[in-house]
């Protein structure tokens, strides 16, 4: 006789059927998968919470995604996701969740940025995110396409996806002559994959210049500031790394890598620009947060008005994932949420849970030790 396969409650806000095609490829061979956005449509306009939580009951294991945002089910339920979570905990199913990059950044974008005195926006924390990145960037969005040098900006999230752009980018043109070729971008907490781009760079037989690589000439009479300025005026090509992080690299109030950057847009030197997604997520979302707080003390909460590229609820189900509303972070237990970007770092984390089998049982079925 077969064995009889687990029952998984997946939960997902939203899910493409290619996706859910990915996830049953890895798990419907030992387990049956009950999706719960399937039983809301079944249901139509017979759906009744009650009955929904009562088939959550009949499953063994509960998996969890929050993407951005959430199918409309018109049902009379305000967060149907979170209800299932907290029926979860509530009867003690093993649970388990991914989240998409977009909602934790979002979270902590709405818990960082502030209205200063002078009403401008600002970061709290400058290491997660700098709002004056968003100049630079805008900046780049600024130059016209006819103008000389011109590349239309790429856009990056990880260092594999920046340098496998390089290839279609800045490694397709046609070089008949050794170039200087200027890398301007914030060094700090970024050495390690700066040394990786200017090594890969310097592969394809170009002089990179770039002050953290020491290969700007440097004199002594001159500031950092202008040194960079220098080297940018002298450069044949320039790639600019926008990062979400500014830079500690700020004289009399002038950014030395926004300096550059202008230096080579107004020169109309050939150049390429690389955003990290974050900075043009920001962006495009920043237009949709109502600003509350009026310093870096106040704990006024940032409000989300509608908009096209996340809900506030899955906000607020990740909150309740993570035990946001816990004060005791060490105290805090089940609160793990696997960020993913790409639905395949998803399947990595789902493939990690579900596949070992002696792992699944002994949570199910914990052995008496003899305690």
């Amino acid at each position: 006789m077969p064995k009889k396969k687990l029952k998984i409650w997946l939960s997902a806000t939203s899910l493409s059927s290619n996706d859910l095609g990915q996830i049953s490829a890895i798990l419907s061979k030992n387990y049956e998968i009950v999706y719960s956005n399937h039983l809301i449509a079944k249901a139509a306009y017979d759906f009744k919470l009650e009955n929904h939580l009562e088939e959550l009951k009949k499953c063994n294991l509960f998996l969890g995604l929050i993407n951005p945002k959430l199918v409309n089910l018109s049902i009379a339920v305000d967060n149907i996701y979170l209800e299932e979570v907290k029926e979860a905990m509530a009867i003690g199913m093993p649970y388990w969740y991914s989240v998409h990059r977009d909602v934790t950044f979002t979270r902590n974008l709405l818990n960082d940025v502030f209205l200063n005195e002078k009403n401008k926006i600002q970061s709290k924390n400058i290491y997660f995110f700098d709002v004056r990145t968003l100049t630079i960037y805008q900046e780049i969005l600024a130059q016209k396409t006819s103008e000389l040098g011109y590349h239309a900006p790429n856009v990056f999230f990880r260092l594999d996806d920046l340098i496998n752009q390089f290839d279609n980018t800045i490694f397709n043109q046609t070089v008949i002559e050794r170039l200087k070729l200027m890398v301007a971008s914030t060094v700090y907490g970024f050495e390690d994959q700066l040394s990786k781009i200017v090594n890969d760079i310097s592969s394809q037989n170009f002089e990179v210049l770039n002050s953290f690589h020491g290969s700007i000439k440097v004199n002594p009479q001159l500031s950092n500031l202008d040194n960079c300025v220098q080297a940018a005026k002298e450069t044949d090509w320039l790639i600019g790394i926008v990062r979400p992080y500014y830079g500690t690299g700020n004289i009399s109030g002038k950014n030395i890598t926004f300096e550059e950057i202008k230096t080579a847009i107004g020169g109309n030197k050939p150049r390429w620009f690389f955003i990290h997604r974050d900075v043009t997520f920001t962006a495009d979302i920043l237009d949709s947060i109502v600003l509350n707080r009026k310093g870096k003390e106040s704990k006024e909460i940032n409000e989300l008005k509608n908009n096209r590229h996340i809900d506030q609820k899955a906000i607020d189900l990740y909150n309740f994932v993570i035990k946001n509303h816990e004060t005791d972070l060490e105290l805090r237990n089940g609160n793990w949420a696997q960020e993913f970007f790409k639905m395949s770092e998803a399947l990595i984390y789902i493939q990690s849970q579900f596949l070992d089998f002696d792992f699944i049982n002994n949570l199910i079925n914990p052995q008496n030790d003899g305690r």
